[in-house]
């Protein structure tokens, strides 16, 4: 059976063949800044966007890559065409680019240590698992405030996209523990909402649309989202929200990669909505699907069982 095709280190080769070193900062440390794109009918989108957050997030750690973006952009195609053969038509792939800042020789990195070579660079592809998300589209998603919060900008900007997020582990550690099914949702350190651990989060309330501004990741598919409420005209405002402000808003949903919009039914145990989607969040959805030219609730749901 043919084995998925990953581009590391200036070479194009199968997965099971790619190895990190124990000595990776990425590994010792979490010294390493990724970024995660998807198909619509096996096509990019947005692919530029979420290379050019990846290069804001390099620049932002310091780590120096001598691949500029255009070859980034090629590499990434590269490797999904090289694997689209190995999914059905009604399939899409996650795009995934990783970049550590290396390796040290010698010994347990420190944060005083310094990489002695190049970056590690990994490009690869997976499918979108639409089992794990396609029944919320009707049955909306149970989200839990977890007690684990964000961690405050003066430490670790948002913006980054790193996979040094322990953080997020506890939260949806906490989170499972209470419910396997639920989303874990983070306040900062003020006690206003700010993400999910995979998402950003938005609220209706009076036909307006509400999201966080500060201590965010500022998502692709959440700038995609504000896009498309300006297109309908669904006010949008950016600002600092409380858990008071979600269990008191009309509808809820996630913006996500992966499954674009899932609407939330219940959170701490609080029902937001009986109607699932709810109106504003299904214009959201309709007007996403007819951008990316495929019904993103049809093809997730054409994978139940």
């Amino acid at each position: 059976m043919k084995e998925r095709i990953l581009y590391m280190n200036g070479a194009f080769i199968p997965e099971k063949e790619a190895k990190v070193s124990i000595f990776d900062r990425g590994f010792q440390l979490g010294d390493s800044v990724f970024d995660v794109a998807r198909t619509f009918g096996h096509k990019p989108f947005k692919l530029d966007g979420h290379i050019e957050r990846l290069y804001r997030s390099l620049k932002a750690v310091r780590i120096n890559l001598r691949i500029r973006p255009d070859e980034m952009k090629d590499i990434t195609l590269k490797v999904l065409s090289s694997n689209l053969d190995l999914i059905g038509q009604n399939d899409d792939y996650w795009l995934i680019q990783v970049v550590t800042r290396g390796v040290t020789e010698g010994g347990p990195a420190t944060t005083t240590s310094a990489s002695d070579g190049e970056p590690t660079v990994i490009v690869y592809c997976q499918p979108v698992p639409f089992k794990r998300f396609a029944k919320y589209y009707s049955s909306g998603i149970h989200a839990i405030i977890s007690s684990v919060r964000g961690i405050p900008p003066e430490c670790v900007d948002a913006r980054i996209k790193t996979y040094s997020r322990l953080n997020y582990v506890l939260a949806d550690l906490e989170v499972k523990a209470q419910d396997p099914a639920a989303y874990a949702l983070l306040l900062d350190t003020k006690g206003n909402l700010t993400e999910g651990t995979t998402n950003n989060l938005f609220l209706v309330s009076a036909g307006r649309l509400f999201t966080a501004k500060h201590n965010v990741l500022w998502g692709v598919t959440r700038q995609t989202v504000i896009d498309l409420a300006q297109e309908l005209r669904i006010p949008t405002i950016e600002g600092d929200f409380t858990p008071y402000d979600l269990y008191t808003a009309d509808e809820a949903f996630l913006s996500i990669t992966s499954g674009v919009i899932l609407p939330i039914a219940v959170v701490n145990g609080t029902r937001i909505t009986e109607t699932i989607p709810g109106p504003i969040t299904a214009k959201l959805l309709k007007a996403f699907s007819d951008k990316v030219g495929v019904d993103v609730v049809k093809q997730a749901e054409s994978h139940l069982d």
